[in-house]
């Protein structure tokens, strides 16, 4: 896994001083390092140096009736860290670190994230909520939770009546199935079970809720709070984060769930526009999916701006929306 490049500076002869002297104090991400530099604590402070401080019994003195952090000295041979240029920068840093020494399924701070799918070609389509994305050409997201979904869906079905039920039927009129079905009796399904809808009608319902669902251009305003902007369908997601550093503008492109940082750019604001033209829209070397991390980052309180970007959109017109 990609990361970043870490200076490592040895705890010598116990010496906390010279080592804090050579850490600087600036934001990045910082890992304690303790015998054959096994990974002992993985953070992004504010403060290289003060948090180092902090884990090696050399921080401030605690408020009364607060306890300390537990001085790691004793068995710290090294503290590796990298400075970062801006938030983003640190968080993706934090998290390729994080990567390389903690499975995801270990991380208690991240939820894996949740699909929709739905596939236009079936007979009788219908949205359904799925905890991967294993079928990427019918899947949709992501979504932060279950909750999050469902609420979609409701507002998927509000202007698109799809069927929310998993019965398998024959189509008639007179079907006990459907004349005692709740939806179909207030009109908020199309009914394909009571042959109120054509088949081919009812797909074509279908392929224009998957349209709304996969791109954000096309979705209709109503579908606004429910449905995000980085919501889409996986298999063409692409979009751009834009984050102020303290070289320039940093550009990161968002390809099917994966922060491409190998693509990412540093310019000017004048430049901006060149920048988003020369974007290659290529997927990482290796597959990965930054889904669980990135939905915290887009959902929390950031400075960094996130837009989707459509295929073939002008890049004038994409840097029109990344200046806001």
């Amino acid at each position: 896994m990609a990361g970043p490049s870490l200076t490592v500076v040895p705890l010598e002869g116990g010496d906390v001083a010279a080592l804090l002297a050579r850490i600087p104090a600036a934001a990045g991400v910082g890992q304690v390092l303790g015998p054959d530099a096994k990974s002992l604590l993985i953070a992004r402070p504010a403060n290289l140096r003060r948090w180092a401080a902090t884990h090696l019994g050399a921080g401030k003195a605690p408020r009364k009736g607060i306890r300390p952090p537990t001085d790691l000295s004793p068995i710290t041979t090294a503290v590796a860290y990298a400075t970062t240029t801006s938030p983003f920068a640190q968080r993706l840093a934090f998290e390729r670190l994080m990567a390389r020494h903690v499975p995801l399924e270990r991380r208690r701070d991240l939820k894996p994230p949740v699909y929709l799918q739905l596939d236009p070609a079936a007979r009788f389509p219908r949205l359904t909520v799925r905890p991967d994305a294993a079928d990427r050409g019918h899947s949709f997201g992501p979504f932060r939770s279950r909750a999050a979904a469902l609420e979609a869906i409701a507002a998927l079905h509000r202007l698109f009546p799809l069927r929310p039920c998993d019965y398998t039927f024959e189509p008639a009129p007179d079907l006990a199935l459907g004349l005692g079905c709740l939806f179909a009796q207030v009109a908020t399904c199309a009914a394909p079970c009571l042959v109120r809808i054509s088949e081919e009608e009812y797909r074509a319902l279908a392929r224009r809720a998957e349209t709304a669902l996969g791109s954000a251009a096309q979705r209709p305003a109503e579908l606004a709070d429910s449905l995000p902007s980085w919501v889409g369908a996986l298999a063409s997601m692409r979009g751009l984060i834009l984050e102020r550093g303290k070289e320039g503008l940093e550009l990161y492109p968002v390809v099917a769930s994966a922060v491409v940082e190998e693509e990412m750019a540093i310019v000017p604001p004048e430049r901006l526009e060149e920048a988003v033209a020369a974007v290659s829209w290529s997927p990482p070397p290796r597959p990965r999916d930054d889904a669980p991390w990135l939905l915290p980052w887009l959902h929390g309180k950031r400075t960094g701006l996130y837009v989707s970007v459509p295929a073939g959109e002008p890049a004038a017109e994409t840097a029109a929306r990344l200046r806001g």
